[in-house]
C-alpha cells in the first residue's frame, strides 16, 4: 500500500516563545493542529519528492503518527478503507474505586464515594479493546480513584495479568499510581517495586498547610506525618515517588516552603492551579513568583529544574496544540467500563462510549477531540499558543483559560529558569 501527503492540508509556521519556529498542519477545524517535528518534516518531504512511499521501517514511529493523524494517507481511494485507525501509544486514567478516606475540599472527582462497584470483567474488556488497536506499542495507565490503594486487593492481580497479556503481544504496559499514600503496606511497597510502578503522591504543603485540607473523613486529623513517613519508606525501598501539588487559596502561601523541601530532597514534582475557582489567578501568580526564587537557588545548587518540575499543563518542553492528550490518544475509564474524555466528568458528564461497544477504542477516544476546539481569537495569535494551548478546555471562559494573564508571566519565569540552568552547564 502506497502513501502520499494529504493535499487537503498545508504546512504552516508560527514563532512560539521558547520553542522558536514551529511547523504544523492545520486540519478542517482551525484548532485541530498536528505539530511537525524535524523527523515529521523530513518524512513528508521524502513523500512529496517520491510521489508516494510504502510503509517505512527506519522511522516507523513518525510514520505511524502521521498516518494516524491522516497527514499521510493511502494514495488509492480503494485502500483508504483498508487503513485501520493507527496509533503507537495510548494513555488512560483508570478509576479503580470511588472510595476515599480523605475529605479534600477541592476534589475534582464528581463520583467520589459513590456506590458504584468496579466491574469484575473490566480488565478483560480493556484487554480485548487494546489488542485490536492497529500499531499499538505502549499503553500508559494511571491507577486512580478515590484512593486506589484502598482497593488494592481488587485490582493488583488483574493488572499484572493485563501487563503479561500485552507483553506477549509486544505491547508494553507502563503503570502509575495516583495516591494520597496514607494506606501503604509493606506488601504494596513490594508489589510496586516488583512491577516497576511509578508513584505520584499529593502534598498540599508542609504540615501546617497540608493538614488544613488533606484530612481523614472521620477524625478530621491531618495526614502530613503519615504521608511524609510513607514517602521515606518508598525511598528506602529504592522507589522515588513524584509529588503533585494542587495550589489553592488555602495553601498558596505555604507552597514555596514545600517546594524548598522537595528541592532539598531531589523530588520531581508538579505544581498546578486548582481548577474550578479554588484559587484566584493573582494568588497563583504570587505563589509562583516566590517559587521561582526558590527554584533559582535550586538551579544554582545543581537541582535540574527542567527535568524535575512541571507547571500546570504548560508545554514548556515541547510545543503542543492541546494542554493534554485527552481526546487524542488518551481517555478516562470509569468503574463500569464507560469511556470519558476526562475523569472530572465521572458521574456528571456524558461518556464518549463504552468498552463493551463495537468499534475501535481509538475511535471512541477521538470522539472527544472536539472538546479542545473553541479557542479565542486572542489565543490563536498568542506567542504562547502552543505552550498554554488555551488551558484545560473544560474550564475555559470565553475560549481561554481564566489563568491566561498569570500563565503568560509564569511561562516567562519557567524559560528564565531553563536558561539559567543551561548557562551553568
Amino acid at each position: 500500500m502506497k502513501y502520499g501527503f494529504n493535499t487537503r492540508y498545508g504546512i504552516e509556521e508560527q514563532e512560539i516563545k521558547g520553542h522558536g519556529n514551529v511547523f504544523f498542519v492545520r486540519k478542517e477545524h482551525r484548532d485541530d493542529i498536528v505539530i511537525l517535528d524535524e523527523r515529521s518534516l523530513a518524512l513528508i518531504e521524502r513523500v512529496k519528492q517520491k510521489g508516494g512511499i510504502d510503509e517505512v521501517d527506519e522511522d516507523a514511529s513518525t510514520f505511524a503518527r502521521l498516518v494516524g493523524e491522516q497527514v499521510i494517507i493511502p494514495l488509492e481511494p480503494s485502500d483508504y478503507f483498508k487503513s485501520l485507525p493507527y496509533i503507537e501509544s495510548l494513555s488512560f486514567w483508570l478509576q479503580v474505586t470511588d472510595t476515599c478516606n480523605l475529605a479534600c475540599s477541592y476534589c475534582y472527582i464528581p463520583s467520589l464515594n459513590s456506590k458504584q462497584l468496579f466491574r469484575p470483567d473490566l480488565f478483560d474488556m480493556l484487554a480485548s479493546k487494546l489488542l485490536a488497536v492497529n500499531g499499538l506499542r505502549t499503553v500508559n495507565i494511571k491507577l486512580a480513584g478515590g484512593e486506589p490503594l484502598m482497593a488494592f486487593n481488587k485490582w493488583h492481580v488483574s493488572i499484572v495479568q493485563l501487563k503479561e497479556l500485552l507483553a506477549d503481544q509486544g505491547v508494553e504496559l507502563q503503570l502509575r499510581l495516583i495516591t494520597n499514600l496514607t494506606t501503604l503496606t509493606d506488601a504494596m511497597i513490594e508489589f510496586i517495586g516488583e512491577y516497576d510502578i511509578a508513584v505520584s503522591v499529593s502534598l498540599d504543603g508542609l504540615a501546617a498547610y497540608h493538614d488544613k485540607n488533606r484530612i481523614y473523613t472521620g477524625t478530621q486529623k491531618g495526614t502530613f506525618e503519615v504521608v511524609d513517613k510513607n514517602i521515606k519508606r518508598l525511598q528506602a525501598a529504592g522507589i522515588t515517588p513524584s509529588v503533585m501539588v494542587t495550589v489553592t487559596s488555602e495553601n498558596h502561601e505555604g507552597v514555596p516552603d514545600l517546594v524548598d523541601y522537595l528541592v532539598q530532597n531531589d523530588i520531581t514534582f508538579r505544581l498546578a492551579d486548582a481548577k474550578g475557582g479554588y484559587i484566584d489567578p493573582a494568588e497563583f501568580l504570587s505563589a509562583m513568583e516566590k517559587v521561582s526564587d526558590v527554584l533559582r537557588a535550586g538551579v544554582d545548587s545543581g537541582f535540574p529544574v527542567s527535568r524535575r518540575v512541571v507547571v500546570s499543563d504548560l508545554r514548556t518542553h515541547y510545543p503542543s496544540s492541546t494542554p493534554c492528550s485527552m481526546g487524542k490518544n488518551a481517555a478516562a475509564i470509569y468503574l463500569d467500563g464507560s469511556v470519558y474524555f476526562c475523569h472530572t466528568e465521572f458521574g456528571k458528564g456524558k461518556p464518549l462510549g463504552h468498552l463493551e461497544e463495537d468499534g475501535s477504542l481509538l475511535e471512541i477516544i477521538q470522539k472527544g477531540r472536539e472538546k479542545h476546539f473553541g479557542l479565542s481569537d486572542d489565543c490563536q495569535q498568542c506567542e504562547y499558543r502552543l505552550i498554554c494551548a488555551g488551558g484545560c478546555p473544560l474550564y475555559r471562559v470565553e475560549g481561554k483559560s481564566p489563568m491566561c494573564q498569570s500563565y503568560k508571566k509564569i511561562i516567562r519565569q519557567v524559560f528564565d529558569l531553563y536558561e539559567r540552568e543551561q548557562d551553568l552547564l
